[in-house]
């Protein structure tokens, strides 16, 4: 909550008396939701260069083909139309409340000095209007945003799974079982995951599935190469991996399981990418012995590289 525009309001309790509850609500929220607001902005503006990055790549080695270059221009407008009315909708909505913010700190501050002339109940009242009008804008800017999202996560998602094809066929395009070795190396890149691998964990795959995996990269690319989105919400991916590691690789019972991952889930200390590398729990209890003792550098089962700089999670 607040606390310092609620506290310049409450200096006399007819100004309260005035506002609805939803107002009072709004303006409890106020600054929380510049912060958030500054944060989206920040996200999207990141967004926006990745966007921009893929098509100019995508324009360099196009295809000369009239119908495809036509429909690469339509979905390169669409996305960056859909970018700059959600970049527009944020900056205009942060505005508005911190205009809505300085009037209620200046309306405060006049009432403290006994500046209450004839104007000060329209002045009460305009602000009242104001707090109407964002409110309802709010609203209008986050049903707009989120059709316009769709449309810009839906373009970075397929660049994101065509970096992470390319990337695959370049690096895996010779393996085969006969030369095939064990990966003991968890490597983190802004976009994706490569987790560490046996030969006999890929070769049990193909064995056990094989309709499904034709060749060595297939299970590689499908079972080993995540996309980062998938740990969005870090504590629920940790509970999903935890679980999954107990259940399917150790094959213990639901209720076990669901308790051991109940036990990880909110350790902030671990990324859930870890819990979805390691091989069994005593892989993971080593991680965290490591961790607790910061002693990282002489974690034994594999090793972790950062191809950026790595974030702490929540």
């Amino acid at each position: 909550m607040d606390k310092g525009i609620i506290e310049a309001l409450s200096i006399d309790q007819k100004i309260l008396e005035v506002l609805s509850s939803q107002d009072i609500e709004f303006l409890n929220n106020i600054r929380q939701k510049e912060i958030a607001l500054e944060e989206e902005i920040s996200k999207t503006e990141e967004n926006k260069d990745k966007i921009i990055k893929a098509i100019t790549d995508t324009n360099k080695d196009g295809s000369s083909d009239p119908k495809e270059l036509r429909e690469s221009l339509s979905n390169s407008e669409s996305v960056l139309e859909s970018i700059e009315i959600v970049l527009k909708n944020l900056t205009e909505l942060k505005t508005s409340l911190s205009n809505i913010e300085k009037s209620v700190i200046i309306l405060s501050e006049r009432y403290k000095l006994g500046v209450e002339n004839g104007n000060y109940a329209d002045d009460l009242k305009e602000l009242m209007q104001d707090i109407s009008i964002v409110r309802t804008f709010e609203e209008n800017a986050k049903s707009d945003n989120e059709k316009n999202y769709m449309i810009i996560n839906s373009f970075l998602e397929k660049q994101e799974k065509e970096e992470i094809d390319t990337d695959s066929k370049v690096e895996f395009s010779n393996l085969t079982l006969e030369n095939l070795q064990d990966n003991p190396v968890l490597r983190i890149y802004a976009d994706k995951v490569k987790l560490p691998y046996t030969k006999k964990e890929i070769e049990d795959l193909m064995k056990a599935y094989p309709d499904y995996y034709k060749t060595v990269q297939d299970v590689i690319t499908k079972e080993f190469v995540v996309h980062m989105s998938t740990y969005k919400y870090p504590i629920l991916a940790r509970f999903k991996e935890a679980y999954y590691l107990c259940r399917h690789k150790e094959m213990k019972s639901i209720l076990d399981s669901f308790n051991y991952a109940k036990s990880i889930m909110f350790r902030s200390d671990i990324n859930p990418y870890i819990v979805a590398a390691v091989k069994s729990q005593r892989q993971l209890e080593d991680y965290i012995t490591c961790i607790d003792e910061n002693k990282l550098d002489e974690y034994p089962h594999f090793k972790i590289i950062f191809e950026v700089t790595p974030l702490a999670v929540k």
